[in-house]
């Protein structure tokens, strides 16, 4: 009886570390999406003062972005 209630306690001890590690796994997975969302707005941010775009929309702006890239590429 006792060796079943050891037994008992280690699985419940085992099932709780589990779900503890997921919890740090999905903490860093949510610091990494945040981190990202940020470095976007960050870059975007930049990219529409320096590109001079404000105002225009994302299709536009991807247009401007492939016309920058194709002349930077023919510089090179």
């Amino acid at each position: 009886m006792q060796q079943n209630d050891r037994l008992k306690k280690i699985d419940e001890k085992m099932a709780q570390l589990k779900a503890q590690k997921q919890a740090i796994i999905n903490r860093e997975k949510e610091k990494e999406r945040k981190d990202r969302t940020r470095r976007l707005i960050q870059n975007g941010a930049l990219a529409e003062k320096y590109l001079s775009c404000e105002g225009i929309s994302p299709e536009e702006f991807e247009k401007l972005l492939q016309k920058f890239c194709i002349e930077k590429k023919s510089s090179l």
